[in-house]
């Protein structure tokens, strides 16, 4: 299988930068899975879950809001916040989810709610990836 350059990128790091096989994320319009060779093309990506294939080995992560961008020699992903599931606590994961249910209950304003329901879709995210 044909290769391709995988760039990952937060607003303090590289995340993470290999030749890989494929990557799978999960974007506004859903699944999308990008092999070698793919189109150029942009899009948005929803907070959940990044797949990467390189040989036998399969590795996951948790992405926030960001874009891919699909280009003739690399694939760069741009999100706010990127973790391995090692890097997640889940305590924290479990206390987040509870008070983001609870102020999306208690929204008064629709910026209020967009923005609690943002941070859970983050933190259900980071519990799937945390759970694989």
């Amino acid at each position: 299988m044909t290769r391709f350059l995988l760039e990952m990128l937060t607003p303090d790091k590289t995340f993470f930068k290999s030749e890989v096989d494929s990557v799978i994320v999960q974007s506004l319009d859903g699944s999308l899975g990008i092999l070698a060779g793919h189109s150029p093309m942009v899009i948005g990506l929803e907070p959940s879950m990044v797949t990467i294939k390189i040989g036998e080995e399969t590795k996951v992560c948790s992405n926030g809001e960001g874009f891919l961008e699909v280009r003739p020699d690399e694939t760069v992903i741009l999100c706010q916040t990127m973790e391995w599931p090692e890097e997640i606590e889940l305590n924290r994961v479990n206390r987040a989810i509870e008070e983001h249910e609870r102020k999306l209950r208690e929204a008064k304003t629709i910026a209020e709610y967009r923005l609690s329901k943002a941070t859970l879709s983050r933190a259900f995210a980071r519990l799937r990836v945390k759970s694989k």
